[in-house]
């Protein structure tokens, strides 16, 4: 699938382009389009709304007078939003391209970001501007930065969405702790309105880095159809019929609603046991450090081995996180951060293996559409999961049975994810 070209490659990154399109490499610009998706996912809908979701979840619930799980609820029904926007998101850039559909992502959702900090005490008007701010910001999540990469990457296309990916984990990282900064200085509210402002102009940066006017272009123009090819792949159709798709959607619902559902309680957790909310500001942040790790080393070894088994690999590490969690072995801020970390592993390496698996088992006529239906299966996972730890402890105020939950889901994830089978639209390079 490689193409000869001698245009230098300085980057060492990028190295392959889309069979039958027209187009001379150029290393700079696609390490600008790795730099500028990284950008893009460190300042989007993950780190910059649903990581800090479990910063905001105690001043939000006390100054209304809510409960966990109704908090909660109202928040991640920003998952919801995702589900349903990725599934547009896909096929709109299938048809036109991303450019036009992650900018008008960015300015929408921070936008409606800004509005939470005026809501009063109505979870159904909070709620419902979470849910907008997903179905608005799924462009500037995986489903929109990281189809931009499986167009300009082939034979290491792992090792360019490993590197994008950083950014959503070092936004992951970095964002709870400086939203907890903001609450503290500015209030809740106050602290909306700050991301906000961050979300817009990292998103502007990214948008140019990704998008500006250049010579060369990873995909030829066709007239009637300004932007898709006809690329090797399955149809939207032809992949609905694989069981091998219905697999990989169910691997994902598990997985995202176990890991996500941890992720968001997880400060609550610590706080709930006597650590302050710095300190679970910073368990949340070791958190993101696992992302970062599952991001860099997944990316960088699925060029190398085959992806189900390093899938296996990473959910059984956040299955043994999560049960440690779950039989209160973890008393301290270290063995309780060493969980947290394992459990964003599987986190980070989750977002390489869904882009990965779409490239590799259904290629790319429909990838925008299968990427963005398989996504809806994540997006459903980090819905439901984050609900029922909540409602669960308000029934019976404590986490322990829904961990021991998640911790099943993601050992038996494990096993599933490994009989997806060989590549089926494998690079020449790939084993």
């Amino acid at each position: 699938m490689d193409t000869n070209n001698s245009t230098p490659n300085p980057s060492g990154i990028a190295d392959v382009v889309l069979p039958g399109a027209s187009v001379e490499k150029s290393g700079v610009q696609q390490s600008l389009v790795v730099l500028g998706a990284a950008v893009g996912l460190g300042s989007g809908f993950a780190p910059m709304y649903f990581s800090t979701l479990s910063v905001f979840l105690k001043p939000v619930a006390a100054e209304f007078s809510w409960g966990r799980a109704e908090t909660a609820g109202a928040g991640v029904l920003s998952m919801l939003g995702l589900a349903i926007g990725s599934v547009l998101v896909g096929r709109c850039i299938d048809r036109f391209g991303p450019a036009r559909i992650i900018l008008a992502s960015v300015a929408l959702m921070a936008l409606l970001i800004n509005l939470l900090a005026r809501v009063g005490n109505d979870p159904l008007l909070f709620g419902g501007l979470s849910f907008l701010i997903g179905v608005v910001g799924a462009a500037t999540t995986p489903p929109g930065y990281l189809s931009v990469l499986a167009m300009w990457f082939d034979k290491r296309l792992g090792l360019a969405l490993g590197l994008a990916g950083v950014g959503m984990g070092v936004g992951t990282v970095l964002m709870p702790m400086i939203t907890q900064g903001f609450i503290a200085q500015y209030g809740w509210r106050g602290a909306y309105i700050h991301l906000a402002l961050w979300s817009a102009v990292f998103g502007a940066l990214a948008c140019v880095l990704m998008f500006l006017p250049r010579k060369h272009r990873p995909l030829a123009r066709r007239e009637g159809t300004p932007y898709k090819l006809s690329m090797p792949g399955e149809t939207v159709s032809e992949a609905l019929r694989r069981g091998r798709f219905w697999l990989l959607s169910a691997v994902i619902l598990v997985v995202s609603a176990s890991s996500l559902g941890v992720s968001i309680h997880l400060v609550s957790l610590v706080t709930d046991l006597g650590v302050s909310a710095s300190g679970g500001a910073r368990v949340a942040a070791l958190t993101g450090v696992g992302v970062v790790l599952g991001r860099l080393v997944c990316g960088a070894v699925l060029d190398v081995y085959p992806a189900p088994r390093i899938a296996a690999v990473s959910f059984a590490l956040a299955s043994a996180g999560t049960a440690l969690l779950a039989s209160g072995a973890p008393t301290g801020f270290a063995s309780v951060a060493m969980c947290g970390l394992m459990i964003g592993f599987a986190i980070g390496a989750e977002g390489d293996f869904i882009p990965f698996f779409v490239r590799r088992y259904f290629g790319l006529r429909a990838f925008g559409s299968i990427y963005g239906l398989l996504f809806f299966a994540f997006a459903i996972g980090g819905l439901l999961g984050p609900i029922a730890f909540g409602a669960r402890f308000d029934g019976s105020q404590s986490y322990a049975q829904p961990l021991w939950v998640a911790a099943t889901g993601l050992a038996l994830a494990a096993v599933a994810v490994l009989r997806l089978g060989p590549y089926h639209y494998a690079s020449p390079h790939h084993p």
